[in-house]
């Protein structure tokens, strides 16, 4: 008859498995990670904490940034006008092709 293991206080750090396997030998103590690095003086190929990053002014992009003819800005509106309207995100090709043609363009 095999003697049973008593249940281990703790669920976060459980008893090691018997047989003595693998799973035995990774789980016999409750720290199971490696030799930490930082513990070693071991040099790093870029440190990037020294490094800063911001150099220079942050820009955000909108709209007004570029030079947009009226043709672009009026499909954009139309565009903005149909998410709302629908509440959908992105609209369809088709529904892109509807916009066109509400807004006057045709097939030559």
């Amino acid at each position: 008859m095999s003697e049973e293991v008593p249940p281990s206080p703790d669920p976060a750090h459980p008893q090691p498995a018997e047989g003595g396997g693998p799973a035995a030998d990774r789980r016999s103590t409750s720290d199971r990670r490696g030799e930490d690095r930082r513990t070693r003086d071991v040099p790093v190929a870029v440190d990037r904490r020294k490094a800063d990053r911001r150099q220079g002014p942050r820009r955000k992009r909108s709209m007004n940034q570029y030079d947009l003819e009226a043709d672009t800005l009026e499909f954009i509106n139309a565009i903005n006008r149909f998410k709302d309207r629908s509440g959908r995100p992105f609209p369809t090709w088709s529904e892109v092709l509807g916009i066109l043609r509400e807004l006057g363009y045709e097939k030559r």
